[in-house]
């Protein structure tokens, strides 16, 4: 993309917005997109999508899959973060994208909010962050219009509370070094500190509340970006994450307590030590915190929405509890339990892959070379996300590991085709995973962190112009062997993105064509069954999880408030529990 407009239009600004990354100022025509059907016409009747520039409601990823693969020029979303997965996408593609634009001029859509009318051209003035501004050629048409009811959404008041809460957690702790500085003093026990002796035994009540009470930090830390991320269009997220996280409460101690029981302590702490000799595995960071916060979101959910009190199955949290603090042991090692108390970085792989990605390693000083890893790893990324219904479970990152010239390597593991669901025949015979090593010049000048969701995030935020080299591996199987990966060259590449892209496409048309109701429930069996997937696989139980403890249904309890979450509970409750930490009820001092 260049600066050059390709036609001589004179522009006047119409809006402000979040800026993803930075990218040099685009040109193109408007085109408005509501709905999947809308995206599949638009990508099926347009010749050339290459001079267009979309505008969505929401910062979600799949919504856009068509039009990302096809080659769209630049993207503005009138709610949504440069943190959400629709601004991770993007910055993958390297496509210009600002989020969260309020228009001041414009013509109505269906739901009357104001956007620039399609076929007129539009400029981004996305070269610098935090923002970007859009503008509109002038004469472009404008309606005068009342503005329509928009259906349900946040209220007024519920918009002022986030934008209040997104700066610091509950208005005092900031994010980063200084809010954990902040929490870690909060605590009662150094419970946060892996060691040996506090892995061996039981996590007492004070201790778990010790976990719990940073935990409250640190998803807000990860994700409040998150909560203003708006509507999909395609997967209704907030629902099924509603539904999915109180489903993990009335699932999850019980399938944990299953694993432990199979394979002891120290069991679980070899199942977590994978995550340091294996690429291509979701036993990683994500999935660890995933199968700890999730028993005590869910639990704050079923107290939000009155279903019980604090007391109903809090002992079952403490063993909850140490045994995902277990997988957290074997994945460290010792020290602190969480990114945000390690810098953000999670440098977890062993010196033998650091040596096997420098011997395989492809050096990006060919454009062509460059532009054809770029183009794979977008396509794989957002096949992560479409197989996993929009969220981060089909992303793994890990890093940075120093090198020993000063640079640096990120590793990236992208999920694409899990046999758990049953929509991986899409996937075809795609791989499981694809891994990708990433390594930066010591001049690089990036800053990288890491969070505890297994996500890079780099300042400056456009990380991919300053890329040196890559090593590429697919792992056929979830149980493949480590030492049988198969690493790719730039034209195995090329040859996969094919395919990864022909998945997408299926998946997408298949997801679109489901009622809304099946969209939900296959939403919350991905977040519920596919949180501790990798660890029952490991254990040897998901068999019995399956046949017996009911790992892909919805638990009774959780099945009789689905009409209430729908209903429009889950868009207001989730925001808002991401934001205040009120999710984290502490477990009763009596519970032994």
């Amino acid at each position: 993309m260049t600066d050059a407009p390709s036609v001589d239009v004179a522009y006047e600004p119409v809006g402000v917005g979040l800026n993803v990354h930075e990218t040099p100022a685009v040109e193109g025509r408007v085109k408005w997109l509501d709905s999947p059907d809308a995206v599949l016409d638009f990508v099926e009747e347009e010749d050339d999508v290459t001079d267009v520039v979309v505008i969505v409601r929401g910062g979600t990823t799949t919504f856009l899959t068509p039009a990302l693969t096809a080659g769209i020029c630049g993207i503005v979303t009138l709610q949504g973060a440069p943190e959400s997965h629709l601004g991770i996408v993007s910055r993958e593609y390297g496509i210009p994208c600002v989020m969260s634009v309020a228009f001041e001029k414009g013509v109505r859509t269906a739901r009357g909010e104001v956007v620039p009318a399609d076929g007129a051209r539009i400029r981004l003035d996305s070269t610098t962050r935090p923002k970007a501004t859009v503008s509109v050629e002038i004469g472009a048409p404008v309606s005068d219009e009342p503005v329509a009811d928009t259906g349900p959404g946040m209220s007024p008041e519920v918009l002022a509370q986030i934008q209040l809460l997104l700066e610091k957690f509950g208005g005092q702790v900031p994010h980063g070094a200084e809010g954990d500085a902040i929490m870690q003093a909060q605590l009662n026990t150094k419970i946060l500190d892996l060691t040996d002796e506090s892995a061996a035994r039981p996590l007492t009540v004070t201790e778990v509340n010790d976990v719990l009470t940073y935990l409250t930090w640190n998803e807000w830390d990860a994700l409040a970006a998150r909560a203003t991320e708006g509507e999909s269009g395609l997967i209704p997220r907030q629902e099924y994450e509603a539904l999915g996280i109180l489903n993990a409460w009335f699932r999850h101690p019980g399938w944990l307590a299953a694993i432990e029981e199979r394979v002891g302590a120290e069991g679980v702490v070899d199942i977590g030590s994978a995550a340091r000799t294996e690429i291509g595995t979701k036993v990683n960071l994500l999935h660890a915190w995933a199968v700890l916060c999730a028993p005590f979101f869910g639990r704050g959910i079923a107290i939000e929405m009155g279903l019980h009190d604090e007391h109903r199955g809090a002992a079952d949290l403490p063993p909850s509890a140490t045994t995902a603090r277990r997988i957290y042991k074997g994945i460290w090692g010792e020290g602190g339990m969480f990114t945000s108390m390690r810098n953000y970085h999670a440098p977890l792989l062993g010196s033998e892959w650091l040596d096997r990605f420098a011997a395989d390693r492809i050096a990006l000083t060919d454009a062509d070379a460059r532009s054809a890893f770029q183009k794979f790893n977008a396509s794989a990324e957002l096949l992560g996300f479409l197989h996993h219904f929009d969220n981060r479970l089909g992303l793994g990152d890990s890093g940075p590991y120093p090198l020993p010239d000063g640079g640096f390597v990120v590793v990236r593991d992208l999920f694409v085709n899990e046999p758990a669901f049953e929509w991986s025949e899409l996937s075809g015979d795609l791989p499981y995973s694809i891994t990708m090593a990433m390594a930066f010049a010591p001049d690089s000048g990036l800053e990288v962190k890491v969070t505890d969701l297994s996500t890079m995030f780099t300042e400056p935020t456009n990380y991919l112009r300053h890329l040196s080299g890559v090593s590429v591996y697919t792992r056929q199987h979830w149980d493949t062997p480590a030492a049988e990966v198969q690493s790719l060259s730039v034209a195995d590449m090329a040859a996969l993105r094919q395919r990864v892209e022909t998945a997408s496409a299926g998946l997408y048309r298949h997801i679109a064509g489901m009622g809304h109701r099946e969209k939900v429930l296959a939403g919350a069996k991905v977040y519920t069954a596919g949180f501790i997937l990798p660890f029952a696989r490991a254990a040897g139980v998901y068999d019995e999880l399956v046949a017996e403890q009911g790992l892909f249904e919805v638990h009774p309890e959780a099945e009789a408030v689905y009409d209430r979450i729908v209903g429009g509970v889950a868009t207001e409750m989730i925001p808002r529990l991401f934001l205040t930490g009120s999710w984290g009820v502490p477990v009763p001092e009596e519970v032994k």
